[in-house]
């Protein structure tokens, strides 16, 4: 047997399990790249939502914010009015209080005036 020979018998011998190793290497080849591109698509995927979520959350803020503000000035308009009549309600009877003080004060100076008078 020549050495050309032997040469082929022995790579068509071995050339299954070269040929099964070869496809195992490039199926983990391939596997490899595969699980590369999903976790570097996964990672572009989950930071542009990151993304999104934050400016969506920071336009709702905004909103609640001026809803917010919104509902305090109606509130700080009520209260302010209701102050107000309060304070109109005071000066009245205050004016009232007055005018009632004045009129006694009056009337007992009409009285001692009259006892003094008629010698009461």
């Amino acid at each position: 047997m020549s050495l050309p020979g032997f040469i082929a018998k022995l790579a068509a011998a071995f050339s299954p399990l070269v040929a099964t190793k070869a496809v195992d290497e490039a199926k983990k080849t391939v596997q490899r790249k595969t699980d590369e591109y999903i976790d570097k698509k996964q990672e572009e995927f989950v930071s542009k939502a990151r993304t999104e979520a934050e400016h969506f959350m920071a336009e709702q803020m905004v909103l609640l914010e001026a809803k917010v503000d919104h509902k305090l000035l109606e509130i700080e308009k009520v209260i302010d009015e209701q102050i107000e009549k309060e304070v109109r309600n005071k000066l009245r009877v205050l004016i009232y209080t007055l005018i009632t003080v004045i009129l006694m004060s009056l009337i007992s100076l009409l009285y001692l005036f009259l006892k003094q008078k008629f010698g009461l």
